[in-house]
């Protein structure tokens, strides 16, 4: 399978989002024309941080931005992951990604469930998740769901993973530096911990006072890129074979030798 990761900057008056944005990320999708699966990164269409005017632009998951998504995976035959997006869902709102298959058809709805807190306004804004979601795919196996600060937590990576039959992961993401080993840290162990092969998809560049770290990848079973960015907005193009997960959990399974109920 050949796989884009849209590594995006948010530009100069794009910071609140809006149509413009909208347009060029709908014209690197497109470039993206040959792709079985096309990834972006977390929140893009809110130009990130915006949070002051973040309901603006919220929307229901079967909303305007995700219908033009649906329609962009019909046209190029592909899925997408739309990274994610502000979901309106009555007075709550969810830090949400969906993955659409070649049809269109949304497949899962994941809603992030680490809220960053430590100084941000991301737990004060939305409302936390509360299932792990895994999507069977026929074309690259069972596809576990999680956005950014996910990616500290492993419990819910070993919970699709041992629970939910997880064989690979995707996350949309929006980090910044200083924290550039935390990021690449957290997605590689994770990797490695789950035998699974995880599409970690950044933003990139400057935007307001944070520099974005970019350094999208796609990491194998081993915790090693296979496919990595540097900190430039790029498209990282990937090749995948779901049999490179299965062979691996069968030639070494350590998988095998978990013992998750001696901690009950």
């Amino acid at each position: 399978m050949k796989i884009s990761l849209i590594q995006l900057q948010i530009l100069p008056g794009e910071e609140n989002g809006g149509e413009p944005l909208v347009e060029r990320v709908m014209g690197l999708i497109d470039s993206c024309a040959g792709s079985d699966l096309i990834v972006l990164p977390e929140l893009w269409h809110v130009g990130l941080l915006s949070y002051r005017t973040i309901w603006d632009f919220a929307e229901e998951k079967d909303g305007p931005l995700m219908r033009r998504i649906s329609e962009k995976a019909k046209q190029l035959n592909a899925f997408i992951h739309c990274g994610s997006f502000a979901e309106k869902c009555g007075d709550k709102l969810y830090n949400s990604c969906i993955l659409f298959d070649r049809k269109g058809t949304d497949l899962a709805v994941y809603h992030k469930i680490h809220l960053f807190s430590c100084y941000g306004h991301e737990a004060d804004t939305f409302t936390h998740g509360d299932k792990a979601v895994v999507v069977d795919t026929e074309e690259f196996g069972r596809v576990g769901l999680s956005i950014c600060y996910d990616i500290r937590f492993p419990e819910l990576f070993r919970r699709m993973t041992a629970g939910l039959g997880a064989e690979v992961f995707i996350a949309p993401t929006a980090w910044p530096y200083p924290r550039k080993d935390a990021f690449t840290m957290c997605a590689r162990v994770r990797a490695l911990e789950n035998s699974a092969h995880f599409f970690v998809c950044n933003l990139a560049g400057q935007y307001k006072h944070l520099r974005m770290l970019g350094n999208s990848a796609m990491i194998d079973t081993w915790g090693d890129p296979v496919y990595q960015l540097g900190e430039e907005p790029c498209i990282l193009r990937c090749e995948f074979d779901i049999e490179t997960t299965r062979r691996q959990r069968r030639d070494f399974p350590t998988l095998n030798d978990l013992r998750l109920g001696m901690f009950d």
